[in-house]
């Protein structure tokens, strides 16, 4: 079953969030048909975004990484309650070659984006240039960047060599204010030695094992464990009213043409029809 495990360690000086996503990704692979670089593009940010969902005491969280390079960018969103959705802006890239490796290739240059919304008038927002384009690294930047804490994030998912997807997952550890600087750099090599983080949540299987691998002789302490998955809550009613905030004259137009018009969620790609003569009568 996906989840989060929030944990802390180190005599409660170190907090440790560890989340297994693999159901969450294979989700939103089915729903968007990704391809491989933007499985793995989208698995991490949503990974990501479920992580921080229950970080912060927001009633929502978004991660966006808007990009110059072929993907564009990716988006991720999640509630109080580690319901993720979100999407890759363009999944269809083969036209920049086949020689693509990184996802730095793919989002380089470009910035990261998290906005939080805390129930007030306007969401708190931070934005940082993107390091290498991988995702985890450029989150751990922002959090030093923007929030001055020292955070490891890794995000992983493995797949096998017919790019099905095994497994996904990945943690973020933050130092609390005021702890030493020798368990600073003493996570800083435990995290630097775990190896290929996709592998080790593929062979380790929870987030409870991977909690004992990293930290098994730090005193971990499980705070909470919290449910995680995509979930989507558009409506026909919704998308409408997301239909009708297009120019007026323009959406007159395309229904003047047609019969019916067709709106797809970009969260989840389900698809919508209206008839173009309900339209015409709500903008005439």
């Amino acid at each position: 079953m996906d989840r989060i495990v929030t944990a802390l360690a180190y005599d409660k000086k170190v907090r440790v969030f560890i989340a297994l996503s693999t159901n969450t990704v294979n989700e939103a692979i089915r729903l968007h048909k990704l391809n491989l670089m933007s499985a793995m593009a989208l698995g991490r940010l949503l990974t990501a975004t479920a992580i921080m969902s229950y970080m912060t005491q927001s009633e929502s969280i978004a991660v966006q990484v808007s990009s110059e390079g072929p993907m564009k960018g990716v988006l991720a969103i999640s509630d109080e309650k580690g319901k993720v959705k979100g999407y890759v802006t363009n999944n269809d890239y083969t036209t920049y070659g086949e020689n693509i490796t990184s996802l730095g290739q793919l989002l380089m240059p470009g910035k990261l984006m998290i906005s939080r919304d805390f129930g007030l008038k306007e969401p708190y927002t931070g934005i940082t240039r993107l390091i290498t384009g991988e995702i985890a690294e450029d989150i751990a930047r922002y959090y030093m960047d923007s929030e001055q804490t020292p955070t490891a994030c890794a995000l992983g998912t493995y797949f096998d060599d017919k790019g099905k997807l095994l497994s996904a997952g990945g943690y973020i550890i933050q130092v609390l204010p005021g702890t030493e600087d020798r368990i600073l750099n003493e996570i800083e090599q435990r995290v630097s030695l775990t190896g290929n983080i996709s592998k080790l949540i593929y062979d380790l299987e929870t987030p409870e094992n991977l909690l004992n691998f990293l930290f098994s002789d730090r005193n971990p302490e499980i705070t909470g464990t919290h449910g995680i998955a995509f979930k989507c809550s558009c409506s026909k009613e919704k998308i409408l009213d997301k239909l009708l905030t297009i120019d007026k004259e323009q959406l007159n137009e395309v229904a003047k043409q047609q019969s019916t018009i067709e709106a797809v969620c970009p969260y989840c790609n389900s698809h919508y029809h209206y008839h173009s003569k309900d339209i015409l009568k709500i903008i005439e």
